[in-house]
């Protein structure tokens, strides 16, 4: 059933409940009982708030039921009402300690309003008291990236784990594929459910445009929920478009079988929305992981994943990926701005330096606020600007200003705004500051590459994870490889003399753009060449051993009397 039947079924539904007679026979717990599916309905179709509005009403007739407050926080959160749907999961828990799925629920809310840790404590507790449900775990390995805790080993023993728990059963290949042509047409196949207006779209289509299509033919699985005119344009790019998002994974998994895909790209990873049990099937010869995941899916059956030596240093984590790293000799990724970017402008009414993050506040750790103190310090009287939807909500307000009070940090220094403007805007708030922040240990990746084209320079903290090492990746391609600090000291450093260099800020700021546009970072020319050169040595080889294995085994030549044996 798709969103507008689901909708219009809940409609029927919700006017034959509100127009039965008084004498009508139906119990107050059915008609409860429908309402409550009626809201899940709305909450899942773009409807919340009149989900919100059943939510509330049965909450207060039942006010000691955990059930009820969780379906109504989880109304609340679709409707971005984050501090309410926090205080109904608060009650839900005091009224039902051990729920898995109100942990889990309260772990989201946190790590969207940037409490990771506290988000990631959460999903654990879900995990311990839930241990077979694999959906736990997989939110473990997603959130993973996000906590300063975590390694690159930790990261794969979760991945491994949630296997254990998702797939112990799946990973098999249930085709065998014929020897092949090594240098024909391959016909290479994109997974995502972000084919639409996000940060993905800035990525693959720079891509599909410079695949060359003698040597390629393009095939794109789209699992997006909201088509938009960016799906339209990422379509006319793709020789064949199949849209999945009503499709189960057995149905994908034999939709690609048949249309008979020879390199498989997942873009999705341990992301909301992502396919990998249909990648655990094994469904093309070749199947790897690129862009929209930082780390390892932990999968056997997808066998490479696209990187370059920056983000991940030959020999520093590589053991602990599931997949042989494919380093790309000029960079993980090519970029694609968007078109009708406002010009670079900076407002020069301030007269102190004005630091700024457009960051997702989950990304901003303990150690992030360190950094960001550290510069602020570093600087007498600048500012920082960080603008997320997500301050929106008081709790997080709240949060941020406790962590920069607590590091020395007043109030009147930290700039908290929301954002719900058009991407335009959002883009022309870079005009009002002069330094770009970077989170760590996940680094911006967009909003890096946003902030530079806005002619802003980033100054970011260097790990040993991929997460935290994208901003060095994409600073190392535009030689300024010195804004990638390896220490909080640094950082401040780094801060500390961009700030006292107006001039050269000012000459910095004016020339990025054009120092973007000729490296390797759009040209995507040259990037699709080195993509497309990648994965054909890696079907040549696999070639190879197909006809290695296929070749006909020639008896022992028996042995003759006198000879050894």
């Amino acid at each position: 059933m798709g969103h507008s039947q689901a909708r219009e079924f809940a409609d029927e539904l919700k006017t034959s409940i509100d127009n039965r007679p008084s004498n009508d026979p139906m119990t107050r717990s059915e008609r409860n009982n429908q309402l409550r599916y009626i809201a899940l309905v709305y909450s899942e179709n773009n409807r919340a708030k009149n989900a919100c509005e059943i939510m509330s009403s049965l909450c207060k007739q039942s006010p000691n039921v955990a059930a009820l407050h969780r379906e109504y926080a989880f109304a609340l959160s679709n409707d971005s009402q984050l501090d309410l749907a926090e205080y109904e999961l608060i009650r839900a828990l005091e009224l039902q300690p051990k729920n898995a799925s109100s942990h889990a629920q309260l772990g989201l809310i946190y790590c969207r309003t940037g409490r990771t840790e506290a988000g990631y404590k959460c999903y654990a507790r879900a995990a311990t008291l839930d241990p077979s449900n694999p959906n736990y775990t997989q939110r473990l390995v997603y959130w993973s990236n996000y906590s300063e805790a975590t390694t690159q080993q930790s990261n794969y023993q979760l991945s491994q784990l949630w296997v254990g728990k998702a797939l112990s059963s799946k990973q098999v290949s249930s085709k065998k594929w014929s020897t092949d042509d090594p240098d024909r047409q391959l016909k290479i196949g994109f997974v995502s459910s972000d084919f639409c207006a996000h940060a993905v779209s800035f990525f693959i289509t720079p891509l599909l445009e410079g695949l060359n299509r003698k040597d390629f033919q393009i095939v794109a699985y789209s699992d997006t929920k909201k088509a938009d005119h960016v799906t339209e344009s990422i379509k006319a790019l793709c020789d064949l478009w199949r849209d999945s998002s009503e499709d189960n994974d057995d149905k994908l998994a034999g939709q690609i079988s048949a249309d008979r895909v020879d390199i498989l790209v997942d873009l999705n990873g341990h992301s909301g929305g992502n396919r990998l049990n249909v990648f655990a099937k094994h469904v093309a010869p070749i199947q790897l992981s690129w862009l929209g995941y930082p780390s390892t899916t932990g999968l056997k059956n997808i066998a490479y994943r696209i990187t370059d030596r920056i983000a991940d240093p030959v020999g520093l984590n590589d053991e602990f990926f599931s997949e042989k790293l494919l380093r790309l000799p000029n960079g993980l990724l090519c970029y694609k701005p968007l078109e009708s970017a406002p010009d670079i402008n900076p407002n020069e009414n301030s007269e102190h330096i004005r630091f700024g993050s457009f960051n997702n506040l989950a990304k901003v750790s303990s150690l992030t606020f360190d950094c960001w103190a550290a510069a602020l310090l570093a600087v007498p009287k600048s500012t920082l600007y960080v603008k997320r939807q997500q301050l929106l909500n008081r709790n997080a307000v709240n949060y941020f200003l406790e962590q920069f009070e607590e590091r020395g940090i007043p109030n009147d220094r930290v700039i908290l705004k929301t954002s719900n403007a058009k991407i335009e805007q959002h883009l022309d708030e870079y005009n009002n500051i002069d330094i770009a922040l970077d989170t760590t240990p996940y680094n911006g990746t967009t909003t890096t590459l946003e902030a530079l084209w806005m002619g802003v320079p980033v100054i970011s903290l260097s790990g040993h994870t991929h997460a935290s090492r994208i901003t060095a990746s994409i600073l190392h391609r535009l030689n300024l490889s010195g804004l990638a600090a390896k220490t909080v000291v640094e950082f401040a450093e780094r801060a500390k003399e961009l700030a006292q260099i107006k001039e050269t800020l000012t000459d910095l700021r004016f020339g990025l753009r054009k120092r973007m546009r000729e490296s390797s970072l759009m040209n995507n020319r040259q990037f699709a060449f080195e993509f497309g050169n990648t994965v054909r040595s890696q079907w040549r080889d696999w070639c190879h051993d197909q006809n290695v294995q296929n070749k006909p085994k020639i008896p022992a030549k028996p042995a003759v009397s006198g000879e050894s044996e």
